[in-house]
């Protein structure tokens, strides 16, 4: 980076910071409540779980600091590179040796003794590209096959690469993220309604495919089915959050967390602070949630550079469906699936993943929207003279909608 541009370089924006923050704190108290136990049964130390946090945490925000740092342009230079690489890491997970199964699922790589997912790489390599592709070549995406085709070839091998692990969860995010950034970009709706119709009778023969995955489908509408087993993970949540009634038990009285809900700490967090918080807690976080993504959006809709504004909007759409999955799966709402609150939930690889989404989207703010010296710079002498759009003009930027 430049030393003028060093000098325009505007400070991180304090909503997004301080909300950011904020579900950190919330993240260190709820892992220290809820990991004691299993901590000391597992590991024979209670604060071996939050004291590995204490140290992700940190890290996490460097990562964070030092991507916004980075000038915007060069996320859409690297774009099909950074692309590349990710989907090079998703393939050698998937071979034995190289990849950790966990669950039966082998979405991880183990190295010194940290396990990391490259679907954390994989997020928001698709979302720069997608960013990528819709802000270079806006003139194809009336054209189906020069348009929507090249960006659905990609979707579509992440999502096998993805099912193959197999992470439904996560391919459910990438599709709707990128049907979102694929709007907002400018596909015609009648490319995506064509894509829908097609598109949904799929994704429901993959659910139907597995018998676990109709199993949880089926608990998830009536998890007494199957109190001890598919279901026994929903009943222990809403137990939880039954618990802790409007202001919760209080931090550190929780019961679930005593080893009746698996996955206290990660994918079932919510339901912890459900129960010591009460719904205050949860209302707190989604507070939290609705002002970053409130915030994200707002910086989208006044960055001019349709790279810049889809690179936001993508990130802030992994933000929001990530959340909405993790607490609408707790409280029975959605079925039952894995995946992490952000920012809240523990776990490394999510973590940096986050971080990093958020760090472009400051990389954006940063050198761009939210650089206020590069709005009040003052107008050159030959700036030609703005001309108001006419009711017609208005009309034919909305044309790819139709």
């Amino acid at each position: 980076m430049s030393a003028n541009a060093q000098a325009r370089l505007a400070p991180p924006d304090p909503i997004l910071t301080g909300c950011v923050l904020a579900l950190l704190s919330f993240s260190v108290l709820m892992v220290y409540s809820t990991s004691i136990s299993v901590a000391e049964v597992r590991y024979n130390d209670p604060l071996r779980i939050i004291g590995h946090w204490l140290i992700y945490i940190p890290v996490g925000l460097v990562i964070m600091w030092f991507i916004s740092r980075i000038e915007v342009t060069w996320w859409r230079a690297i774009a099909l590179p950074l692309l590349a690489i990710a989907i090079v890491m998703m393939i050698a997970v998937l071979v034995p040796g190289l990849g950790r199964e966990i669950n039966g699922a082998q979405r991880w790589f183990s190295l010194f003794g940290l396990t990391l997912q490259p679907v954390e790489a994989l997020k928001p390599a698709v979302i720069i590209y997608m960013a990528y592709y819709m802000g270079s070549f806006p003139d194809r995406l009336n054209n189906f096959s020069s348009g929507l085709a090249p960006m659905l070839v990609v979707l579509i091998g992440a999502l096998l690469l993805l099912v193959l692990q197999p992470d439904f969860g996560s391919a459910v995010l990438l599709s709707a993220v990128c049907f979102c950034m694929w709007f907002v970009g400018g596909v015609p709706i009648r490319h995506l309604l064509l894509l829908l119709s097609t598109f949904i009778p799929l994704a429901v023969i993959v659910m139907i495919a597995e018998p676990y995955r109709v199993q949880r489908l089926t608990t998830f509408l009536d998890p007494w089915i199957d109190p001890y087993g598919s279901g026994y993970q929903l009943i222990q949540s809403l137990i939880a959050f039954g618990s802790g009634g409007l202001f919760g038990t209080g931090v550190g009285q929780g019961v679930q967390k005593l080893f009746y809900l698996p996955e206290v700490f990660t994918d079932f967090i919510s339901a912890s602070i459900g129960e010591e918080l009460g719904l205050m807690g949860i209302m707190a976080l989604i507070i939290l949630f609705g002002i970053l993504l409130g915030r994200g959006i707002w910086l989208a809709i006044h960055n001019h550079d349709m790279f810049s504004r889809l690179l936001i909007l993508g990130c802030m759409m992994a933000f929001g469906v990530a959340f909405i999955i993790n607490l609408g799966a707790a409280m029975g709402l959605l079925p039952t699936k894995g995946m992490p609150m952000p920012f809240v939930s523990y776990g490394g690889s999510a973590l940096i993943g986050e971080c990093v989404l958020l760090g472009l989207v400051l990389s954006v703010q940063r050198h761009q929207g939210g650089n206020k010296r590069l709005q009040q710079k003052p107008a050159r002498s030959d700036k030609r003279k703005t001309r108001t759009p006419s009711p017609q003009t208005m009309n034919d930027d909305l044309e790819h909608l139709f």
